[in-house]
């Protein structure tokens, strides 16, 4: 279980990236701008990028700053994919009357929201616009045996890659490989209709272009994006190519 001091002392760089200090906001008000996410390399300096706002809690015991979330970190798996239209209203209201106050303000407000989570990781993506993004996170069990996610998401490909790393970075990059694929995947609408071995994701680095299997043998090209906020998670931010839409992170730990 990550709880928020762990994520915090895992964390190389500060989880409250571009969020003021003082994020408990009275009355519930507007939440502060979020800082924007790097623009990819190959983007064209012309194109401005849509933000869509995305939200990193940590779910566990109570941090050294405040009070917890009131939500066990098992439940977070059981929203995995949950949106503000499929989770029944007393299961919304108990979420909001449970998640920080800048979160709840800022979902309330949206016409539109998907929650994905992991043991002890939820994470929120709010807007219209995120209906057309895919999000994929998972814990990595790093010193397992054998690998928590199954070799068979993998290509031939990938699997030899992991095989052929450090005992201690396979589990990382099959979990790496399987959110990618997995992302890339609800970008468009395909969900896991499609089988995740057919998807070459081993691309090295933090972004690349994932070729998904289309109607008509076709292939849609997707933009995969990893973001590392603690080295106990994978996450990947999937767009469809060439939606000029990135993810606006704010980290709510206090």
């Amino acid at each position: 279980m990550e709880t928020n001091a762990a994520l915090l002392q895992r964390c190389p760089e500060p989880l409250d990236l571009g969020v003021p200090d003082h994020w408990q906001h009275p009355g519930r008000a507007r939440p502060a701008p979020l800082a924007p996410a790097p623009a990819p390399a190959h983007d064209h300096p012309d194109i401005l990028s849509t933000p869509v706002p995305l939200f990193v809690v940590p779910v566990g015991s109570t941090p050294p700053h405040g009070p917890g979330t009131g939500l066990s970190p098992d439940i977070c798996p059981d929203l995995n994919g949950h949106s503000r239209a499929t989770l029944g209203a007393a299961s919304r209201s108990r979420l909001l009357a449970r998640l920080p106050d800048r979160v709840s303000a800022a979902m309330a407000a949206a016409c539109h929201w998907e929650l994905y989570g992991t043991r002890g990781l939820l994470i929120v993506a709010c807007g219209e616009d995120a209906r057309q993004m895919g999000f994929s996170v998972e814990s990595v069990r790093t010193g397992a045996s054998l690998p928590h996610t199954p070799y068979e998401v993998l290509t031939d490909q990938e699997a030899r890659t992991a095989a052929g790393s450090p005992g201690a970075e396979q589990e990382r990059l099959v979990t790496r490989f399987w959110v990618r694929k997995d992302a890339a995947l609800q970008a468009v609408g395909g969900g896991l209709s499609l089988a995740p071995e057919r998807i070459e994701a081993g691309f090295p680095g933090d972004r690349g272009t994932v070729l998904v299997p289309g109607p008509q043998g076709l292939e849609v090209p997707v933009l995969v994006r990893n973001f590392t906020f603690s080295a106990a998670y994978e996450f990947a931010v999937a767009t469809p190519e060439p939606l000029a839409l990135t993810p606006s992170f704010a980290y709510s730990v206090r």
